[in-house]
Protein backbone atom coordinates (compact mmCIF):
# COMPACT_ATOMS: atom_id res chain seq x y z
CA UNK A 1 0.00 0.00 0.00
CA UNK A 2 1.00 3.44 -0.59
CA UNK A 3 1.55 6.11 1.80
CA UNK A 4 -0.59 9.38 1.65
CA UNK A 5 1.66 12.19 0.27
CA UNK A 6 1.16 13.90 3.84
CA UNK A 7 3.56 11.58 5.43
CA UNK A 8 6.44 12.44 3.06
CA UNK A 9 9.25 13.81 5.50
CA UNK A 10 9.80 16.57 2.38
CA UNK A 11 5.60 17.70 2.75
CA UNK A 12 6.09 17.81 6.20
CA UNK A 13 9.15 19.78 6.10
CA UNK A 14 7.06 22.41 3.65
CA UNK A 15 3.89 22.47 5.67
CA UNK A 16 6.06 23.42 8.93
CA UNK A 17 7.78 26.10 6.26
CA UNK A 18 4.17 27.49 4.96
CA UNK A 19 2.75 27.52 8.96
CA UNK A 20 5.96 29.53 10.25
CA UNK A 21 5.47 32.46 6.63
CA UNK A 22 1.74 32.17 7.75
CA UNK A 23 2.70 33.29 11.05
CA UNK A 24 5.17 35.81 10.01
CA UNK A 25 2.82 37.44 7.89
CA UNK A 26 -0.10 37.77 10.50
CA UNK A 27 2.52 39.56 12.14
CA UNK A 28 2.90 42.30 9.88
CA UNK A 29 0.59 45.10 9.19
CA UNK A 30 -1.12 45.46 6.10
CA UNK A 31 -0.30 47.48 3.46
CA UNK A 32 -3.04 49.02 1.05
CA UNK A 33 -3.10 48.30 -2.65
CA UNK A 34 -2.33 52.29 -3.13
CA UNK A 35 0.66 51.64 -0.53
CA UNK A 36 1.92 48.97 -2.26
CA UNK A 37 1.81 50.68 -6.07
CA UNK A 38 3.40 53.66 -4.46
CA UNK A 39 6.30 51.61 -3.04
CA UNK A 40 6.61 49.74 -6.41
CA UNK A 41 6.96 53.09 -8.73
CA UNK A 42 8.98 55.12 -5.90
CA UNK A 43 10.61 52.46 -4.16
CA UNK A 44 10.10 51.19 -0.76
CA UNK A 45 9.58 54.33 1.52
CA UNK A 46 7.65 52.50 4.29
CA UNK A 47 10.59 52.41 6.48
CA UNK A 48 11.45 55.92 6.25
CA UNK A 49 8.13 57.31 6.49
CA UNK A 50 7.72 55.42 9.96
CA UNK A 51 11.25 56.94 11.33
Amino acid sequence: MLAPFSNYPVNEAFERLMAEERAARANQPKISLVERILNAVFGTRRAAAHT
